[in-house]
């Protein structure tokens, strides 16, 4: 997962000598070589430096623990009574459910069925709504289920729940549209985009309090 290549000329003769001193098997010589880069990195690289690249691969293993492992819930449905119940890989947050909404369905939301819609996503399995409802029962004590998310193209409502969430909130696609948009502005690193969309988040959910505590939305939770 962490490893890459790295090349270097060097003289043919003295490799195939060193090769032969270690009786033609190569695999033996790349150890020995990964061993000594081992030792450069000891001796050279500053202690901040190895407890920085330290979280970086823990952040990574994690990630490709979450991809490997993790699945969400998903509902989508339209104006047109077409509904589709399904697990699907790469959606663990309401980031990736927003940016996924602007990169892959928006554009196509009202012009492709609900199969094509679902075919957008990363290694999916179409489940009955009986076994929907018993999976997102089950995500609160189930870590590989990482959140459930329902896509309303009728009402322009996206529902979210992340995985140990009491609650599911309710997002305007629209703001989650622009949000993607200013996060990605100026082609920002992934900190940055993320930072970025949770100010956003933040903000739309102060003003939605808001109006729900000044009466404007008495009728309900979800979040304009």
């Amino acid at each position: 997962m962490f490893e890459t290549n790295f090349d270097f000329d060097y003289n043919s003769y003295k490799l195939t000598a060193v090769i032969d001193c270690f009786h033609s098997e190569e695999e033996e010589l790349r150890m020995e070589l990964i061993g000594h880069m081992e030792k450069l990195y000891d001796e050279l690289v500053p202690p901040e430096v190895k407890e920085q690249i330290d979280q970086e691969m823990m952040e990574e293993h994690n990630r490709q623990w979450q991809y490997d492992n993790c699945f969400a819930l998903i509902h989508m449905h339209n104006d047109d009574d077409e509904e589709s119940y399904f697990v699907a890989k790469g959606i663990h947050s309401l980031y990736d459910a927003a940016s996924f909404y602007y990169h892959h369905l928006l554009d196509m939301k009202d012009e492709y069925d609900m199969d094509s819609l679902v075919q957008r996503f990363d290694s999916y399995d179409y489940v009955d709504k009986p076994v929907f409802n018993v999976l997102s029962d089950a995500q609160e004590n189930d870590k590989r289920i990482s959140c459930t998310v329902d896509y309303d193209f009728e009402t322009g409502i996206l529902t979210f729940k992340g995985n140990g969430e009491q609650e599911s909130e309710y997002y305007d696609l629209n703001f989650l549209e622009s949000a993607i948009e200013r996060a990605e502005r100026g082609g920002a690193g992934e900190a940055q985009r993320h930072d970025s969309f949770d100010a956003d988040i933040e903000w739309y959910i102060n003003q939605s309090q808001s109006r729900y505590s000044d009466g404007e939305n008495e009728g309900g939770t979800m979040r304009l």
